[in-house]
């Protein structure tokens, strides 16, 4: 007897893995081999007939009951049947095993579609892609698949819906995919266009958040979520900066000139590629005192190296008169002057100027003190050079036109007027279209008799700067294109029109227009012009013209001083 149940029991055995064998073979057969939907489904009812707590094998019939009730929609019957089949297939599945989240989400999709056809559904569909997330990782593919899903339907979820959609897309972004993010940037676009939804789901990261703007910008849509997407991204931007330059300070405590040059060169490159889009959307993402201080700081110990490297004050790539231009802050110019003076570069007392040679120092030297408001030190230099008799090459000339046209400024502030002019028409003698000069020339005219300037000046001033009226000729910018216009002004704040139009009739076109590098306009083309005001620079100011998101023909640029300048 013992032995007749030992047989029975390992006949009952092999037949129980055959069954299971022979179930694996057919559901493989009607998963990777079979394609015909009719045959498929035969395939597999047989694999759970022989073996039926397989919940695979319930999974992929309960897969193409569904495709076949999909491709079935214009009989209602046929959905209809199909349609069920699949939804007790799938519970079949999730009976053996509940915590597949492949089964919910295809369960899920199955009652979404019978939502559609207001089917009434056993289950809800939004609690099955609930299921179907919380079961599977923030990277995988039904994670992002249930977000787009809710993102499709946005309109038509509730409160807590929304929250629950939001944290799917927001966790699947976070992984920095741009294929998914242009995914679902494109069903956004589509089915939602909530910009505070964008704001919420966007990751903290450069190249995902420049990634949205560009697709916003070349569809000329949502001009809030792109102009914060962008000032999101610069605040990124602006702490790597100051990574950059905290990296650079490391380098240069360690004795390596060489890579402190590296980084801050870097922390330079990335200041200026910060366009300030936070003007435009009313946020301080970064605190401009701030921005200032760590660009200066920046131009200051970049200056340093450059000197700490080369042993000189010749300043061939403009560093050191970069950081002059910039600099305010008396304790760091004194600390700037501190280190050039300890590397024995200041040279001697400008009384001892013997040389032509030393005319590079000497405006070095003029250029310092006039940032540290040493008027009187200059105008002693400035009657040195008054009786001397040196005779200056034209390789140096605008050394002396450089220190020439500071000790006039200095002779201005110490409002001595008569020897203001003398040093600036000095100036003027050798570089008569110096447009720096000019304007001190003309400053000197309106301290003797306020309001009563030179013709003859102001002409040669106007000669040399940019008309009121630019004409761009109907030039065509297409979609991603960009123009530079060189604004060369006298510095005084005005209000700039830039006039266009869309290049196809009935365009919308998004259009940027940008000034020495900050962001000062950005619209939807289509209304002819855009004005903004300005402070620009003395000499040239760079207006740069950008089409985002279209094509656009540009008719000129319109200047107008601000009243009582």
């Amino acid at each position: 007897m013992r032995k007749i149940c030992l047989v029975s029991g390992l006949a009952a055995l092999v037949a129980l893995q055959a069954a299971i064998a022979w179930n694996a073979r057919l559901c493989w057969k009607g998963k990777a081999i079979v394609n015909e939907p009719e045959a498929r489904t035969r395939i597999l009812l047989r694999a759970n007939a022989v073996y039926p707590w397989n919940a695979a094998g319930h999974f992929e019939l309960g897969k193409v009951y569904f495709e076949r009730g999909a491709e079935a929609l214009g009989d209602p019957a046929a959905r209809d049947r199909y349609f069920d089949l699949s939804v007790e297939a799938f519970l079949r599945s999730l009976r053996l095993d509940p915590a597949s989240a492949q089964a919910h989400f295809h369960l899920a999709q199955t009652l979404l579609y019978m939502s559609y056809m207001s089917r009434p559904a056993p289950l809800g569909y939004f609690e099955e892609y609930l299921k179907a997330a919380r079961l599977t990782g923030h990277n995988s593919q039904i994670y992002f698949d249930v977000g787009k899903v809710m993102l499709s339907r946005w309109d038509t979820l509730s409160p807590t819906e929304k929250d629950f959609a939001a944290d799917i897309l927001g966790k699947t972004l976070a992984g920095r995919d741009q294929d998914r993010l242009l995914d679902l940037l494109g069903i956004w676009h589509l089915d939602c266009r909530d910009p505070a939804l964008l704001e919420r789901i966007l990751p903290d990261h450069g190249p995902s958040l420049r990634a949205c703007a560009r697709f916003l910008g070349e569809r000329s849509t949502s001009l809030e979520a792109r102009q914060l997407a962008l000032a999101r991204a610069e605040k990124l931007d602006f702490s790597r900066a100051k990574s950059q330059l905290d990296k650079g300070r490391q380098a240069a405590e360690a004795s390596r000139a060489a890579g402190a040059k590296g980084y801050y060169q870097t922390a330079v490159w990335v200041l200026r590629s910060i366009k300030f889009y936070q003007d435009l959307v009313g946020r301080e993402l970064i605190d401009p005192d701030e921005f200032d201080r760590v660009q200066r700081t920046v131009r200051r110990l970049q200056a340093m190296n450059g000197i700490e490297r080369t042993r000189s004050i010749a300043d061939e790539d403009g560093v050191i008169a970069a950081y002059l231009a910039l600099e305010d802050d008396p304790a760091a110019l004194g600390e700037f002057e501190d280190f050039v003076r300890a590397k024995g570069l200041l040279g001697e007392d400008p009384k001892a100027l013997t040389s032509f040679e030393e005319l590079p120092t000497l405006a070095f030297r003029l250029a310092l003190d006039f940032r540290r408001k040493r008027y009187e030190d200059i105008v002693g230099a400035g009657d040195l050079l008054a009786a001397s008799s040196l005779t200056v090459p034209p390789s140096h000339r605008s050394w002396y036109v450089r220190s020439l046209g500071l000790i006039g400024e200095s002779n201005l502030e110490r409002r001595d007027v008569r020897e203001a002019e003398k040093y600036f028409r000095m100036a003027l003698e050798l570089e008569p279209e110096n447009l720096a000069i000019l304007l001190g020339l003309e400053r000197c005219g309106g301290r003797r008799s306020p309001g009563d300037k030179p013709d003859e000046l102001r002409r040669a001033i106007d000669r040399l700067t940019s008309p009121a009226t630019i004409d761009l000729g109907g030039r065509t910018l297409d979609k991603g294109e960009s123009l530079q216009v060189d604004l060369v002004t006298d510095g005084r704040p005005r209000t700039l029109r830039l006039g266009f139009t869309p290049a196809i009739a009935g365009g919308h076109p998004l259009v940027s227009i940008f000034v020495n590098g900050r962001v000062v306009w950005e619209d939807i083309g289509d209304t002819g012009s855009g004005a903004f005001p300005v402070s620009p620079l003395i000499g040239v100011n760079s207006l740069e013209i950008t089409a985002v998101g279209g094509a656009i023909e540009l008719a000129g640029i319109t200047q107008r001083i601000a009243a009582g300048r």
